[in-house]
Order: C-alpha cells, then structure tokens, then sequence
C-alpha cells in the first residue's frame, strides 16, 4: 500500500487541526484556573489583612491593660487605693521590687568586691 503525499499532508493538516483545537481549549482552561486562582489570592489575602487588623487591635487591648495598670500601680503607691480583689497582686508586686532591689544591691556590691 502506497501512501500518497497528499494523504500525509491532510492528515497532517488533521492532527495540526486537532492540535490547535485541544491547545485553545486547553488556553481557555487555564484562563479560567488562573481567574478562579486570582480570586481565591485576593480571598486569602482580604482574610490574612483581617486576621492582621484582628492581631494588631488585640495587641491594642494588651496594651491598654498595660497601661491601666500601671496607672492603678501608681495610684496605689500612692495608697489612694483600695481594692481587696487585688491585694493578692499587690502583695506579689512587693515581694517582685523587693527580690530586685536585694539583685540590685548584690549587683553593686559585686563591682566593690572585685576591686
């Protein structure tokens, strides 16, 4: 069997045909995953900004209790406070500055001897 020129050429011309047809829809496919793709991005990225925005106001609330509390130290200092449900902590507040003022003391002290 003989194969003519002509018939390779259509059939060439056929699988080009088909080639072409399975890389545009193949193109159109990828369009589509890469909108779907870009969309999801732009999903995750608005959730990882509000989970940001979310961080950044706790951090906001920490430090405001922060804050608040030492200025209610201060006032207590002061002994223009009295709160019983905190007397726990300010007992512990005593005992914190006390360790660190023996530390500090120890600390200079250690300086004089080595002279």
């Amino acid at each position: 069997m003989t194969v003519k020129k002509k018939d390779i050429q259509k059939d060439f011309a056929k699988f080009l045909d088909q080639t072409k047809d399975g890389f545009s829809r193949f193109g159109k496919d990828l369009g589509a995953l890469v909108k779907k793709s870009e969309k999801e991005i732009v999903k995750v990225s608005k959730a990882g900004k509000i989970q940001f925005d979310i961080m950044n106001l706790a951090m906001q609330k920490e430090k405001l209790y922060y804050d608040i509390g030492k200025k209610v130290a201060a006032i207590k200092a002061k002994k223009k406070l009295d709160i019983p449900e905190l007397a726990p902590h300010w007992i512990r507040l005593r005992k914190i500055q006390s360790g660190t003022r023996t530390k500090k003391k120890a600390l200079s002290g250690f300086g004089k001897k080595n002279k």
